[in-house]
């Protein structure tokens, strides 16, 4: 092996772009991180280096050393510029005071730098055995992590948090709305590209790779080392999953975890497990300790109302985050001032800045993903068979349920889940009635759809109707203007520098509020019963509105609700609502929606009324334990009384979502929705 350093007038222009690929990044990385200069000052005095070797003697041994030191170095590298274009300029959530890249990754657990290169390292070795040269096996290796990390780094500007193994079943919906964000290109562009394109060439520098063994030993020691390593990493995966969890907030998971090992940890937990002490009958043994009939249908009367729900797309409560930016106008008075027939609350919900269908999944299910594998979809992941819900349980009490979103109809594999969710109707865009003045940006407006929804209930007057509408107005994607949607500057400066994507979405909740005060004024004046629940399915990814992590009040998992109903409120029911702690979740809100309603819970609702008193309020982050009057992590639980009752939440969700050898209670839930198809067909 022979190591020579030769500049001659061919080597120059190579020299050169290395330098630029050197430089550009440096200048960037010099206020951020400063151990990235490490890696572009070695990488460009290694472009001047020209590695050759000869197959004998000591010269052949070198090599043999070689092909363990081109691993290593390949997956450091691509470690390393994976977490910085996703760590970059985010040092706000770090607690380590540092500008060392390495400190922010590991400086909580230093030896989890080691758990992420067997992965890595591994697939060099795979390059290897398809017989690819050192060189391009070295130079190729870090390629399809890079592009993880793009994928991560494109994936959190969208949302504000990085991406799952279960963001797989969401990638037609994600190309659906892409067209809706701007994807920055100056950070891939310097932290990735150049960076990877810098390496690329001081790889290239290896020249006449000695042939050492036979090629079939070569393939087969290549094939050893791949699956050695490999198997490592999943030895080391499973080990680490014994003690941490797959993170799903903002950029925790590559903190934490790191981004390899999050996004591998995610994917570990897609299995739903049994829970612990769970068996077949403990439905049915809790269903005859409570006196609930499995096969009480529920009941309404008269005076029960046709329900709406309204489901407004990243609707948050402006009121508790603008006087913060200096901004003390409200711009969403009617929803703030709507007294009469109204209650208002929050609800915690289990997602932050998108993935809209769990939100749709707890309100309609009465099931929250707090217990699911972290990071699913439901929608995507485990709805393929009929499911109980409140449109099965209204259609079975002779409602005709519809479900509206006027957006595209392949998103979230909608048209496949809501008739297994129950609804006997759906509409999409290409159903609504609107024209280009419709549009707010490039969505429908809350006004026109609540306008179509109108119209809708104007057509089923002789009928009870179920109407479950998604509004798509206030949509992500903040950071353009538009033509058509001009903007009041409620907010002068925002710290966090994202002043325009705050003013625009003030601007769109204004915007919705007076497309709510037509809709109110609008069912005030209607003879037949409407009882409507709207409320927000998360809140936006804008900095501006500056949260945290916790489970409980004044968190990026609150949004708030109105019940409505245009005729008088029970008394009864403004009571209990007012004696509450003020919060519920998203699982809980149909228990509320049918009192209201006046209708009686069917046996299912019953089940789900029976852990409320214990615990009013849980999402796929927390909890509140009313025995210790406070919220809390979902797997802190510091009272023996709140772990009887997650307990059984856990154990009849897992029953009714994966246990396929049904009790009485399960099958009369079947009856329901053979029942229901059967009254569809005429049968």
């Amino acid at each position: 092996m022979h190591f020579s350093i030769k500049i001659g007038v061919k080597d120059i222009p190579r020299l050169a772009v290395a330098f630029v690929l050197a430089l550009v990044p440096s200048i960037f990385s010099v206020t951020r991180y400063n151990d990235a200069l490490i890696w572009y000052i070695g990488l460009f005095l290694l472009t001047f280096v020209t590695l050759t070797g000869k197959e004998e003697g000591k010269s052949r041994w070198a090599w043999m050393a070689f092909d363990a030191v081109l691993p290593v170095f390949a997956a450091g590298f691509s470690v390393y510029f994976m977490q910085y274009i996703n760590l970059v300029d985010h040092e706000r959530v770090s607690t380590v005071p540092t500008t060392f890249l390495y400190e922010i990754m590991y400086g909580t657990e230093r030896m989890r730098f080691f758990y992420e290169l067997p992965i890595i390292a591994g697939f060099y070795f795979f390059l290897r055995m398809c017989t690819v040269s050192r060189r391009f096996s070295a130079a190729f290796t870090p390629l399809p992590f890079m592009l993880v990390g793009l994928i991560d780094y494109f994936t959190y500007n969208a949302r504000g948090h990085e991406v799952l193994a279960s963001d797989i079943y969401s990638i037609k919906t994600a190309m659906n709305v892409a067209s809706e964000f701007s994807f920055p290109l100056l950070f891939p562009l310097v932290f990735v590209a150049m960076p990877y394109a810098l390496y690329f060439i001081a790889c290239l520098r290896i020249k006449k790779e000695p042939k050492l063994l036979p090629a079939i030993a070569k393939v087969a020691i290549s094939l050893a080392l791949c699956i050695l390593l490999e198997g490592t990493f999943i030895i080391l995966l499973d080990k680490w999953s014994k003690t941490n969890s797959p993170q799903a907030w903002m950029d925790k998971g590559s903190v934490y975890n790191g981004l390899l090992m999050n996004l591998c940890l995610s994917a570990h937990a897609l299995h739903q497990k049994e829970p612990e002490g769970y068996t077949n009958s403990y439905v049915d043994e809790r269903a005859a300790s409570l006196g609930i009939d499995p096969n009480d249908p529920g009941a309404i009367s008269d005076d029960s109302a046709n329900v709406i729900l309204i489901l407004s797309e990243s609707y948050m409560q402006l009121k508790d985050y603008l006087p913060m930016l200096g901004c003390f106008e409200d711009p969403t008075p009617y929803w703030n001032g709507l007294k009469e027939n109204a209650v208002h609350g929050y609800l915690t919900s289990s997602v932050y800045g998108g993935n809209t269908p769990n939100s749709e999944f707890e309100l309609l299910t009465s099931i929250t993903t707090g217990y699911l594998p972290t990071g699913s979809i439901p929608y995507t992941m485990f709805i393929d068979k009929d499911t109980y819900s409140l449109a099965w349980a209204l259609d079975n009490l002779g409602y005709e349920s519809t479900a509206m979103h006027c957006y595209l109809a392949s998103g979230w594999q909608r048209t496949k889940v809501y008739p297994l969710l129950g609804f006997d109707n759906m509409m999409f865009i290409d159903d609504f009635q609107y024209t280009d003045d419709d549009l707010v940006r490039e969505y429908v407006s809350d006004q026109c759809a609540y306008e179509n929804l109108v119209n809708y209930l104007d057509s089923k007057k002789d009928k009870h109707t179920f109407t479950f509408l998604i509004t798509m107005q206030n949509h992500g994607g903040y950071q353009d203007a538009y033509d058509n949607f001009p903007i009041k500057e409620y907010v002068r400066k925002s710290f966090t520098g994202d002043t325009f994507q705050v003013n625009n979405y003030i601007n769109l909740a204004h915007k919705s509020d007076a497309a709510l005060e037509w809709l109110i004024d609008t069912l005030s004046k209607k003879d037949e019963k409407y009882c409507v629940l709207i409320f927000g399915d998360h809140q936006p990814p804008i900095n501006g509105f500056t949260n945290n992590m916790a489970p409980g009040k004044g968190t990026s998992w609150c949004v708030p609700y109105i019940i409505w109903t245009n005729y008088e409120m029970d008394q009864d029911f403004i009571d209990s609502q007012a004696e509450g702690i003020g919060y519920t979740s998203l699982n809980y809100i149909a228990l509320d929606v049918l009192k209201a309603a006046h209708i009686d819970y069917p046996a299912y609702y019953q089940m789900v009324d029976s852990t409320r008193g214990e615990v009013p309020c849980i999402n796929a982050t927390g909890y509140y334990s009313n025995a210790l009057d406070k919220f809390l992590y979902i797997d802190k639980v510091e009272d023996p009384s709140d772990e009887e009752t997650l307990s059984a939440i856990r154990k009849l969700q897992y029953a009714y979502m994966f246990d396929n050898d049904n009790g009485a209670f399960e099958t009369a839930l079947h009856n329901t929705i053979d029942s229901v198809k059967k009254s569809r067909t005429g049968g």
